[in-house]
């Protein structure tokens, strides 16, 4: 592009004329039914900021001027007051679109500009300013922050998955030990054990089941040692207990028919599911019970959900 460019920035006339034949028309017909707040709230505002415009397009014309360190945006009330902004000050810069008009929004020193499509001549100049302007700054990452309590499980239905942090970065490993190769449905006879890894490798902790009879009773266990005890409380496999040796007690649930599901302790904490499809669930829980030890246990029972689904 040849530099400096000029493009007018002015309302079009598209624009102008709608507003004056929507303004007219809607106080025409307040007053053909005598309704004052159609022709108040309807007409007359409509009919004046068109009249506006029109002055501002015909007596006070203005340009989007394109520089070779920098951009000269019209901006404040009907664009009257032009700003040049230097590219190296122009920290990020995004599209927002409503219905066919579209904005670039600049991003300068804590402050936001934009350059509207409908005030420039047509969608071929908007593309031509957006995209120049864009190639002359890089936007700045902003640093991801972890939300505590939010996670993403993943797993299949032979019982292998991950665990993802709110940010999308990878937690936890988790595996069914079984011998040979995976298949599904398993479990019968004997359940393999549920294994979970950090991203290392290393095992954190596992969970074994100890009971099988009507009501299947787990026990998970770290470093050779019981932490939680998880017992099935309903023939359709949608209860838990969860009992941790520290004292913590939850009952999860997970009703029929409902993508929702959710847990809460006896001290009033809650977790909350959110089933995304049956392999992925996103999941909430209250910052002060968030611990890999709870998160554990409800990738098992996510396991068990789907070893039974």
């Amino acid at each position: 592009m040849d530099l400096p460019r000029r493009f007018p920035y002015n309302p079009q006339w598209r624009i102008i004329l709608f507003g004056l034949a929507f303004g007219g028309a809607a106080a025409v017909c307040g007053k053909i039914l005598n309704n004052w707040i159609m022709t108040l709230v309807f007409g007359i505002p409509f009919v004046i900021l068109s009249l506006l415009l029109a002055v501002r397009r015909l007596a006070f014309p203005k340009f989007l001027l394109l520089e070779q360190d920098s951009v000269l945006i019209p901006k404040g009330f009907l664009r009257t007051w032009v700003t040049k902004i230097p590219y190296a000050d122009i920290e990020n810069g995004w599209e927002r679109a409503s219905g066919s008009i579209e904005t670039l929004v600049l991003q300068v020193k804590g402050r936001t500009f934009e350059i509207n499509s409908m005030m420039l001549p047509d969608m071929a100049s908007y593309v031509a300013v957006r995209d120049f302007v864009k190639s002359r700054f890089t936007p700045k990452e902003e640093p991801k922050i972890v939300e505590r309590g939010k996670y993403c499980f993943r797993c299949s239905y032979e019982g292998d998955g991950k665990i993802y942090d709110s940010i999308g970065e990878l937690v936890w490993h988790v595996k069914t030990l079984r011998a040979g190769k995976p298949r599904y449905p398993y479990g019968v006879f004997r359940l393999p054990d549920f294994v979970v890894y950090d991203v290392a490798q290393k095992e954190v902790c596992r969970v074994k089941r100890k009971r099988s009879f009507l009501f299947s009773k787990f026990e998970m266990v770290e470093n050779d040692s019981t932490i939680c005890t998880i017992k099935q409380k309903s023939i359709f496999r949608n209860k838990y207990t969860l009992e941790f040796t520290n004292g913590q007690k939850w009952i999860f649930r997970m009703p029929l028919f409902t993508v929702n599901f959710s847990g809460i302790s006896e001290a009033g904490e809650k977790v909350r599911v959110r089933l995304w499809a049956h392999e992925v669930w996103y999941v909430l829980i209250d910052v002060a019970a968030d611990s890999p030890q709870l998160v554990a246990a409800l990738a098992f029972i996510h396991r068990e959900r789907l070893r039974f689904g």
